[in-house]
């Protein structure tokens, strides 16, 4: 049996679910991969052993792949759908099918007359805990279905940080297409057609680009007998990811989070035995499966398998489901018409709550502007959390910026309103970097790499910081400004004492990626600034804190969620906080400083709270409490040494060695001290407790919780 040369459009984050789930479904070889970001697309080539690489949907159409999987933002899935179906290819969208049910009952209606298998990926319909729940339906043990309770509450990061461009808030039903569509199916699977009788959206949220988001959705309807509730909802809380499903055999609960499914019914007409026995019977169900699928999940993440969590497993299994039904009869869940009325159920909803589900923001789109001021500063990282107070800054100053960044649009909506020049386009380019660096006479290098492995810092990191310096000297720079870090110093002697003249850790090559790429890069630029005359200055913040920053920081300790705080050590130890505008106001002033080519600058404020204070402070500020605990150092290290010893027996491509001194280095029991920088800068940073507690912890939950 020959098997489906498959195409893969667009290389986001959800390839590497596909991907492997391709790779592991019989039936199926990766033979394409698409993007107009053809460097994405070779990466991910590269990854996955995908032998053709396309730059255009026109090119991968044209090719000799015999399905396409859809992995664009929904707005283009039927375009995208529709050039392929029409190029006689097969098609496996993500959900949502697409952006309205008559367009997606059109694309059904051309699949069907071309001859061509149309699915769409509701995965988590495809778990094998929901599966327990729907052989329970289909033998009879559940029995006839009285009620049905689908939950999405899960907290929407890109609501607080961005960015503000997704599709998921241009349109204020969006979010119920996007999210709802998850409920929608396993509402549909279960019940059958449903009317919706009433729906209200409520909690909103004013984003950048005056762009309006409804932060919970909730609808009743009913449906094969049944009553149903539809919750939905991203405010800021714990998880709960869950159906609940009242029938007369059984009530059967599924936490789609966690990958866990179980089932009570009453066994005795006695309370207490009753209460007894149900609880017996779903811990011990709960118990069984919760073991089972921890040994599954854990083996195949240390062979670096697909399925190695509950939601690649749901996305491994549902493409294998696909392709098992491709020459034969497709699996109903997957089929066009099953996800055209998810997209119906979800358009219900919106249309019940009397949100007007209008076009996108016109902030989305290019907006007419007065020509800026000609820029003689560039910002690389411009965008991000100091970049944006920066260029803020320098444009209000009078000073001509262009920033540099990969999309225009969110661009756009961050800096909305300021006197800037965007330009589209990444400090790994050396074409792109011509334009950039035209008329520049002051570079600010503020970008970041993340990556697994090292040569993600490599190829996003310190490759791209050398040529933005070496094509900085050709165009004649004057001063070329850089952001390391502070993670890059070995910062866990408490009778150490860090200033900017410190040099990083001189085992920096056992540290973590992260700081060994900033350090790797801060060591690049010197080499050129000795040999080509670059003038380079180096700033190193502290835990940097402020509006927009998240209030669970990573500065402070491992949280485990909003609401649970592991110390990096007793929680005792002085932070070296720094607010966000007091960042910038340095990064300002160097711009101009005299003779400052060739230092290192440190960005730290007084030793003014300990991790137990910031804690504290926004425990005062939520009127909650925070579950906080002193966890020693070396219970890291042990735990991250196991887990590397496993994946480095298995030869896991992500392996690495687990060192001690990187863990220690989190606590900063180290003093530090930036008294060179208050004397060459003129730098004031806040110095009180209570300006760093208003401007930095209250500031940062304020948006947070807003």
């Amino acid at each position: 049996m020959s098997e489906t040369r498959v195409g893969l459009l667009g290389a986001g984050y959800i390839l590497k679910a596909h991907a492997r789930a391709v790779q592991a479904a019989p039936g199926a070889v990766l033979h394409a991969v698409c993007d107009l970001a053809v460097g994405r697309a070779k990466a991910a080539a590269a990854e996955y052993g995908i032998p053709n690489v396309f730059g255009s949907i026109e090119e991968l159409a044209a090719s000799d792949v015999e399905a396409v999987h859809i992995l664009l933002p929904p707005h283009l899935h039927v375009a995208a759908a529709t050039t392929l179906i029409e190029a006689g290819k097969h098609v496996f969208l993500e959900k949502p099918m697409g952006p309205g049910a008559a367009e997606c009952r059109a694309l059904c209606d051309l699949a069907e007359a071309r001859g061509r298998v149309l699915g769409v990926n509701h995965n988590f319909l495809f778990t094998p805990a929901y599966q327990a729940i729907r052989d329970g339906r289909a033998s009879g043990t559940l029995g006839a279905i009285d009620h049905l309770a689908v939950n999405w509450l899960y907290a929407l990061p890109i609501l607080q940080f961005g960015p503000f461009n997704s599709w998921m808030v241009t349109r204020p039903g969006n979010l119920v297409l996007e999210l709802g569509s998850h409920l929608g199916s396993f509402a549909l699977d279960l019940l059958g057609d449903i009317e919706i009788r009433a729906a209200v959206a409520d909690n909103p949220i004013d984003l950048p680009g005056d762009q309006r988001v409804w932060r919970r959705w909730n609808a009743i309807g009913t449906g094969g007998g049944a009553s149903l509730n539809f919750n939905l909802s991203v405010s800021p809380g714990q998880t709960d990811r869950s159906i609940s499903v009242r029938a007369s055999g059984a009530v059967a609960h599924l936490d789609f989070e966690r990958g866990t499914s179980w089932q009570t019914a009453q066994s005795s007409d006695n309370p207490i035995f009753d209460n007894f026995n149900a609880s017996k019977s779903a811990a011990l169900a709960m118990g069984r499966e919760t073991v089972t699928s921890f040994g599954r999940y854990l083996g195949r993440a240390l062979r670096k398998q697909a399925a190695a969590n509950p939601f690649e497993e749901s996305i491994a299994l549902s493409v294998a489901t696909f392709y098992a039904g491709l020459g034969g009869t497709l699996d109903p869940r997957l089929e066009g018409r099953f996800g055209a009325k998810v997209i119906q159920l979800c358009e219900d909803i919106i249309a019940a709550s009397g949100i007007e589900n209008g076009a996108a923001s016109a902030s989305t789109a290019p907006a007419p502007v007065a020509e800026p001021t000609k820029p003689t500063v560039l910002v690389v990282g411009g965008t991000g959390f100091i970049g944006r107070g920066l260029v803020r800054r320098l444009a209000a100053r009078g000073v001509g910026v262009r920033v540099l960044t990969r999309s225009l649009a969110s661009a756009r909506i961050d800096l909305a309103g300021v006197d800037v020049e965007l330009m589209q386009g990444s400090h790994s380019d050396p074409a792109t970097l011509e334009r950039a660096l035209d008329g520049i006479e002051t570079v600010y290098h503020l970008a970041k790499a993340e990556g697994q492995r090292w040569q993600d810092y490599v190829s996003g990191d310190i490759e791209p910081t050398r040529r933005l310096a070496e094509a900085a000297v050709k165009h004649g720079v004057k001063r070329f400004i850089y952001t390391g870090t502070i993670d890059s110093y070995a910062s866990g002697d408490p009778k150490a004492t860090i200033t900017g003249d410190t040099p990083v850790d001189p085992k920096i090559d056992k540290r973590n990626l992260y700081a060994r790429s900033k350090a790797a890069c801060e060591a690049l630029l010197k080499d050129i600034a000795r040999r080509d005359g670059l003038a380079l200055v180096i700033f190193r913040p502290g835990v940097v804190i402020g509006e927009g920053s998240p209030p669970a920081h990573l500065g402070v300790g491992k949280f485990v969620s909003n609401t649970q705080i592991d110390y990096w050590g007793d929680g005792t130890n002085m932070v070296p906080f720094v607010l966000v505008d007091d960042v910038n106001d340095a990064l300002d002033k160097a711009l101009d400083a005299p003779g400052i080519d060739g230092q290192t600058f440190l960005l730290t404020d007084e030793p003014l709270l300990t991790a137990q204070d910031y804690v504290a402070a926004i425990e005062a500020r939520v009127g909650g409490r925070i579950a906080a605990k002193a966890k020693p150092i070396w219970r890291y290290w042990i735990a991250d040494a196991i887990k590397e010893g496993a994946k480095n027996l298995v030869r896991h491509p992500n392996r690495r060695a687990s060192a001690y001194r990187d863990w220690d280095s989190k606590s900063h029991r180290a003093r530090y001290d930036s008294a060179k920088t208050r004397e060459m800068l003129g730098w004031q940073p806040a110095g009180t407790r209570e300006a760093l507690i208003e401007r930095g912890v209250n500031a940062s939950v304020d948006r947070f919780m807003r």
